[in-house]
């Protein structure tokens, strides 16, 4: 996702927002892999995200302060620039 998409969206806008990781993320206790989808939970100096379920152990991974550049958004419904362009 681009900064601009990023800045000029509010918190209310991402939560719940299904996100597509572009590049490994960690976060100093597990390693989130290239192509994880997750969900939103907020947007404060960066996004922050919980992971889907792995489908071999169910484990949710959270992780914060995630780089907009770092992810797609994979549920696009309404975006800034279409609602105040």
């Amino acid at each position: 996702m681009d900064r601009k998409t990023y800045d000029k969206m509010r918190d209310r806008e991402f939560r719940g927002r299904k996100v597509k990781t572009t590049r490994v993320l960690t976060n100093g206790w597990c390693i989130i892999p290239l192509g994880t989808v997750c969900t939103v939970t907020g947007k404060f100096g960066g996004l922050d995200f919980v992971s889907d379920p792995c489908p071999q152990c169910g484990v949710r991974v959270n992780i914060s302060r995630v780089s907009p550049e770092d992810v797609d958004l994979v549920d696009q419904g309404k975006l800034a620039e279409e609602v105040n362009p």
